[in-house]
Parts: C-alpha cells; structure tokens; sequence
C-alpha cells in the first residue's frame, strides 16, 4: 500500500482494483455458499452493505486472480459474470418514446440482452486460456451461430470477439432504428433471452473447457432498473432450466418488484432465495460485529501486521472505569434483587442497566460522554459496512494530518469522540435538509422526517433515563397501522430509508410471535444527542397516529416508565379497535 494511504477508504467496490477487493474482502461463507450455488439468488440490503463487494469477489475475474495468486485450479465450473446496472446501457430511455407497451417490453429486453452478452464476451476474453481453448473452434461457431441466427460476424476475430463486436454494432443499429419512421422490422427480429442469451451461452459451452460450467450472471444495482427492465429480468428467473445458468441479483429491500412481463409473479423459495444483507448488532458476539473486526484488522494489516484493532482505536479510560463501577453497583444491586438468582438472571440484570446506570449518574450540565472503543464504532454502523468505514477513515485522516508522516499505532480517544460527534452533527445536517438530498422529497415532507426522528431521540432519551424494563431500547415496531394514517406515513419512512437515516429488520411480534417489520434509526445520530449508541435486544412499540403527531404537529410521544403500562396502551387501543 501506498505511504500514508488511508487503509480505511470507502469508495464504492466497483471503483476499486482487483487487488484492493482480494486484499480487503472479508469472505462469509454463508454468502458464497448461496452466491456459489446454481440457484437463482436475491441479496437484499440497503446501499453500503457489501451487496457489490460480494458479487464482485465471486466474480470469475477476481476468483481467476485468487486462483492464480494462491496457485490452485482456476474454478472454470462457476463463471461469475458481474453486470453493474448504474450503467448508460441500463439507463436508455428508448422504451420512453414508445407508446406501446409491448413494444416498449420487447426494447427493454433487446437492451437488457445486448448487455448481458456484452459482459459476458468481455469476461471471457480477458482469460488468455480461454481465449486459447476457443481457437480451435472459432470458425466453426462462427459459422453456426451466423447460420442459425442469420447474422454477420467480424471475419478477422475470434469466436468471443465478433460477439462483442456484434452486440456494440447492434445498440447504435437498435438506436438509429427505433426512432425512424419504419421500424416495425425491429421489433420482429428484436433479440429476446431465448433468441440470443441462450444460443450463445450454449455455442460457448460446447468448447471443452467451459462444457461443465455453470454462468452466474449478476445483476448488480437492480434497482436502478426500469419497471419494464425489473419485469424482464424476473420472467428470466422464472425460467424454469437452470442448469447452464443462474442469476444473482443484488437490490435494495424498497424498489423491487417481483411481477413479470407476462403479468405473473416470481416467488421465494420457488424461484429464487432471498439473502438479507443487513446484519443485527446487539454486543460484540454478534455476527457482524465478529466481521466488522475482520474487515477493521484485514484494513490494518496494510499497515502493519503489529497492528490490532481494540489496541489501535482505545476505550477512553475514564469512561472504563466509569462503565466499570457502574457495573459493580448493578451486580451488587442484582444480587439483592435475586437472592437465589441463576447466573443469568444476574448477567441480564447487569446487561440491562449497567450502562443506563452510567447515563443516569452523569450530570445533566456535564459534557456528551467521550465516545471511544471499536465497540462504540461497531455500534454507531448499524450493522452497514459502509457506516464502520466512515468515522475510521475521518479519525485516520485526522491523526495523519499531525503525525508528522511517522508511522500511526493508534487512533487516541479524544480524536475518536470528537470524529464521532463531528459525524454525527453532520447527519443531523442532511437530516435538516432532505428536500436537497433525497428525490421527489418536498422541503415540507423533510421538515416532517426531521421532527419524527427529534422527537424519537427525545423518547429514546426518557427510557434511558426512567424506563423501568428497557430503558436502552433504540429500535421500533408500528402498532395500530390503520389504512388512513399509513397512507400518510409511509412515504415519510421511505424517505428517510432512502437517505439511510432508517434500516428496517424483520422480528418476531410480541403479541402472537409472527414476523413483523421493525425499524432501525442509524445509530450515528445518537453521540450528537448523548446518548447511549450501543442499545439493547428490545424495540418500543409506538402507535401510527403517534408517529404522525410527531412528525406532523413536532407532539412528543406518550412515555411511560414501564414496560406493563406501555403494553397496556397498546393493548387497551388493539380491543378498542
């Protein structure tokens, strides 16, 4: 790595080398297990979840690499082919111009195809073996695919390059054609998956050494997409043959739909799996706190192999001490509290109001508490790569600025606070004005997001600080979802979902164990308000017409100190109702 070069940069995946995703990618194996397979596969998460890093890295460039640097036999049996959709290709807007919508389907599908040949070609051709194995058989393939689909291919060029050059030729052609006066030719001879993608997936396997492959075509970003787009590429994953190909699809939880061009739909489980992406934290077991680490240490390796993430971002030791002793005071609390007690009904007790215990006993006049640890920066991630990456690479970059270019060991505490406050103001900032950052939001409408999640920190701070049961609970489930106030509601929380100031999770209800949908506000605004970032396995329900007063009338929401009297409410409202 280059001197000084901050090893916590977090540009997109696609902006990095090869190199740089081999050196910095944390492998889970339960990803590449579902990636890895011949099922068609949905990763689903919000941006910055590492949805492109784990295509990319499965990716047959970068697993031919890996293959060559650890000196092991290139796995031709998974070709990876890695189709970004944040592409211009992917952005046309021909269908636009259309007023019929079967045609403008069968131009959606034209263009969808043409990419996914052009990426595919691209891949192969930068293998020199592959390359290699197909001479042998170029003219040949050429000759039947010309015969079969009725076209004409570059005569000085391989097999896999006329295709590329083909497919290019053929956009401008489609583009010319589309807008000219007659151009019902082009819809009858437009290419579809089964014209084109198929012919010619099954023309390269019949060369020896991709004949046992299986092509696992990955459809980055598929939100980005088009209605028409998003409906062609599930009627292709509704295709029931998949042995020669699959598809890995990687969209955000919001934007996709599942229906295809024909009207159906795909279903989870029948045509494809579903992968969550976003990860629960609660404590440092957890599993993305376990891989946050990997990822932290993997990134300090290029400094150093010396070099160890909790030695490298320290606690503050007066906030150790501190936590400490409010420990101890719990513990003995406990212990009074559960004379016979188990173990557990200790430990839970200490987990529960330890450090409320420390958010209680601080002066009202005293300063925000000195943010500091790899755990805080783990908790103020939210479970998103992307968000761990962030406040790393402002404290490096803050310690770089005075080091003199000598060699940094470590991020010093009052460095790591005053980089975690400073980021977390910031988000407040976009959060004051979303009418600038998130499309289609009115100023009136941000106005109404800032106000809910005012106010959520006010309650969230009043558990904290009187609540009996859960006092760290930072998350929320929506009680009471009458039609009328959702209506009002909802388009509220997508905004904020967008602009990633709100991740939701799927939980079990506490009323009859169903799965409901919970939500999660990013925990980097939380230091900004002094409060505790770290949080608790619990969520606070809050009715829908409490969540709109907030919003819209900036009303404080109902707080009682007890768990009992909030289930209450909702119970009394439910038998209302």
């Amino acid at each position: 790595m280059k001197k000084n070069k901050n090893p916590f940069e977090y540009e997109g995946s696609n902006n990095l080398s090869e190199d740089e995703i081999l050196e910095f990618y944390i492998e889970d194996y339960n990803y590449s297990r579902f990636i890895q397979s011949t099922r068609n596969i949905f990763l689903i998460g919000e941006r910055g979840t590492g949805k492109t890093m784990a295509l990319l890295y499965n990716s047959f460039k970068i697993q031919y690499k890996l293959a060559k640097k650890q000196n092991t036999p290139v796995p031709y049996d998974k070709i990876g082919i890695h189709i970004p959709c944040n592409t211009p290709l992917f952005h046309k807007k021909e269908h636009l111009l259309i007023d019929n919508i079967l045609r403008a389907s069968i131009v959606s599908e034209h263009f969808l195809v043409l990419s996914l040949i052009s990426h595919i070609t691209l891949t192969l051709t930068e293998v020199e073996e592959i390359e290699d194995a197909f001479k042998p058989f170029n003219k040949e393939l050429k000759e039947e695919f010309e015969y079969v689909l009725g076209l004409e291919l570059h005569k000085q060029s391989s097999f896999l390059s006329s295709i590329y050059k083909f497919v290019r030729k053929e956009i401008i052609e489609a583009q010319r054609i589309i807008n000219s006066p007659n151009s019902n030719s082009f819809y009858e001879n437009a290419f579809s998956f089964s014209s084109l993608a198929l012919p010619f997936i099954n023309s390269i396997k019949r060369v020896p050494i991709l004949k046992d492959s299986h092509f696992m075509l990955m459809i980055d970003d598929a939100h980005d997409l088009n209605k028409l787009q998003i409906q062609t590429l599930n009627s292709w994953i509704a295709y029931r043959d998949h042995s020669d190909f699959s598809f890995k699809v990687a969209t955000t939880k919001s934007n996709h739909s599942y229906v295809t061009s024909n009207g159906g739909s795909i279903l989870e489980g029948h045509d494809f799996t579903s992968i969550e992406m976003g990860k629960l934290l609660f404590n440092k077991d957890s599993d993305f706190a376990k891989m946050a680490k990997k990822i932290i240490q993997k990134r300090l390796n290029t400094l150093g192999n010396d070099l160890k993430v909790d030695d490298f971002f320290p606690i503050n030791p007066s906030f150790e001490d501190d936590l400490e002793e409010c420990k101890q005071k719990i513990e003995i609390e406990a212990k009074e509290k559960f004379k016979d007690g188990t173990k557990k009904q200790i430990a839970d007790h200490i987990y529960k109001y330890a450090r409320a215990e420390y958010f209680r006993s601080r002066s009202s006049k005293a300063n925000r508490p000195p943010y500091s640890g790899f755990d805080t920066i783990v908790d103020i991630s939210t479970g998103v790569v992307r968000n761990l990456l962030d406040p790393c690479f402002w404290m490096y970059d803050s310690v770089l600025s005075i080091s003199n270019n000598e060699k940094i060991k470590q991020i010093p505490p009052t460095i790591q606070s005053s980089i975690i406050i400073s980021r977390s103001e910031a988000k407040w900032d976009v959060l004051q004005n979303l009418h600038k950052v998130v499309d289609g939001c009115s100023e009136e409408d941000g106005q109404k997001v800032f106000r809910l999640f005012d106010n959520l920190m006010v309650l969230f701070r009043e558990r904290l600080l009187k609540h009996k049961s859960e006092p760290r609970a930072i998350m929320f489930s929506i009680s009471q979802k009458r039609e009328d106030l959702m209506e009002r509601l909802q388009p509220l929380l997508e905004i904020a979902m967008k602009s990633q100031l709100l991740y939701t999770r799927l939980g079990n209800s506490k009323d009859d164990g169903k799965q409901e949908i919970y939500y999660v506000p990013n925990r980097i605004l939380i230091p900004a308000r002094g409060l505790d970032p770290h949080g608790q396995h619990a969520r606070v329900y809050l009715k829908a017409s409490d969540i709109l007063a907030a919003a819209e009338n900036n009303k404080p929401f109902p707080f009682a100190d007890s768990e009992n009297k909030d289930m209450k409410l909702v119970q009394k409202s439910l038998f209302d109702e």
